[in-house]
């Protein structure tokens, strides 16, 4: 029986992930169907089926290992790469989903679809799962700190625009209205009111005294009285 993942499962070495996902799927659909066999049949079927899992997540490890590393040829995230750079990311986020295994490499390429669409915080977090996943990677890290001052900074730029729109408001307020000026205005003009009211009053009785004179004297100022 042999050991090698990529023979059991009948592909080659340069296969990728979603050709090594194909090929998973086809034998154990043809061990699946016997199974429930009788005899010695049914329990070999059952034996491959194991086989053919171990088999496709040795496959799936060397391949993500192998594109990482070389980084060259046309792997799966070669093909998520070029969609993403096309500004094709439902292509991209297509290729993501269809592939099984996902370690840093691929929480990597789906950190950069959600940055390309100004998802910041979920990118961060992929890019906290890939350094998670692979700590040594200095791509991994290096992303990530620099996705730490992207959100930082706006951030910052967030909140001194909400300080400078509020400043700009209370600035409004304090030329726009004022309430002790206001109540000082109100308080002059009813005292000026005040005033006009016993000038009226102190004229009026003038002009009866006037009067009165001017009648004792044998004229008439007001003729109305």
């Amino acid at each position: 029986m042999p050991t090698d993942p990529f023979v059991i499962l009948g592909i080659s070495k340069e296969s990728s992930q979603s050709e090594i996902l194909e090929a998973y799927k086809k034998k154990r659909e043809y061990y699946q169907a016997h199974v429930f066999d009788e005899g010695d049949a049914g329990a070999e079927a059952a034996r491959m089926l194991e086989v053919l899992d171990n088999a496709y997540q040795d496959a799936m490890t060397y391949s993500h290992e192998h594109a990482v590393v070389q980084g060259e040829g046309n792997s799966d995230f070669d093909l998520v790469k070029s969609a993403i750079s096309a500004k094709d990311f439902v292509q991209a986020q297509t290729l993501l989903d269809d592939m099984y295994y996902r370690g840093g490499e691929w929480h990597y390429y789906q950190a950069i679809v959600f940055y390309e669409k100004n998802w910041l915080n979920e990118s961060k977090k992929q890019l906290e799962l890939a350094v998670n996943l692979d700590p040594d990677n200095a791509k991994y890290k290096r992303a990530l700190e620099n996705m730490k001052k992207k959100i930082d900074g706006t951030n910052a730029f967030n909140a001194n625009k909400g300080e400078s729109f509020q400043n700009a408001q209370a600035g409004g307020k304090s030329q726009g209205y004022n309430p002790q000026q206001d109540a000082a205005t109100h308080r002059t003009y009813q005292q000026q009111q005040a005033s006009a009211a016993d000038g009226c009053c102190t004229a009026c009785q003038c002009a009866i005294c006037a009067d009165c004179c001017c009648e004792c004297m044998g004229g008439d100022l007001i003729r109305c009285c």
